[in-house]
């Protein structure tokens, strides 16, 4: 989903700085072909966990692109299976350690360090990411749901706070989306998981991008602390 953003966002004539924390040849991937489109995009690496590599990397993102109007924070721990499926009282305290420290940290440290850059230049857009399950409920992925909630929170916190600055902050609810745990899966919970939302099909990364840059877009002016729930109707259920 970060890489299709950072695509959607590039075709709409933004730079992008694409960051990553683990894989440098799938941000090596997405600049080949941003540039190739004839935009401009930077590779960044940096762990987000870290409060002071989270603030170099808006530094540098600042200062090599020459700005920062819009921020989009995607930080996300990697699926485990075990872990997800585990029941509640079996999850030890390293599974919620390792989603809140990536997932919700991660995301405040990144907008901690942009914040100042945002209410100096008085506008800005900041999208976060959350996902459906937080607001139905599940019993599975605990922790990753305990993490996500947390930045739902977190969006309506800074709306508040940057709203006099002209800064919106709104966050993404992705539902099923296809994206690399979506394979791990095994082949039956992949079938469920077709059967769940209204329109019976998963989303596609582009399809979570395009409403991120309408969220980064002029067009979403008078928004600002709000959840876009973009899951094919599963929250309906």
């Amino acid at each position: 989903m970060g890489a299709a953003t950072c695509t959607a966002l590039a075709r709409e004539g933004a730079k992008v700085a694409v960051h990553y924390g683990r894989s440098e040849e799938a941000a090596l991937a997405v600049v080949r072909a941003i540039e190739a489109g004839g935009g401009t995009a930077i590779p960044l690496s940096a762990d987000v966990a870290d409060r002071e590599q989270a603030r170099a990397l808006v530094a540098e993102a600042i200062r090599r692109l020459g700005g920062l109007d819009a921020l989009v924070v995607y930080a996300g721990h990697p699926f485990t299976p075990k872990e997800w499926f585990a029941p509640y009282e079996d999850l030890p305290e390293s599974a919620f350690r390792k989603t809140l420290d990536i997932d919700l940290l991660g995301t405040i440290h990144v907008t901690q360090a942009a914040v100042p850059h945002f209410k100096q230049q008085r506008s800005g857009k900041i999208v976060l990411v959350g996902s459906t399950p937080p607001i139905t409920g599940d019993v599975v992925g605990i922790s990753y749901l305990v993490a996500k909630a947390g930045i739902l929170a977190l969006t309506r916190a800074l709306a508040q706070y940057l709203g006099p600055y002209n800064v919106h902050v709104n966050a993404l609810a992705p539902g099923t989306v296809a994206t690399a745990p979506m394979e791990a899966l095994p082949r039956e919970e992949r079938r469920k998981l077709l059967e769940e939302p209204a329109l019976r099909r998963i989303g596609s990364p582009e399809e979570i991008a395009d409403t991120a840059v309408f969220l980064c877009s002029p067009e979403s002016d008078y928004m600002t602390g709000q959840t876009l729930v973009v899951d094919g109707g599963y929250a309906m259920r």
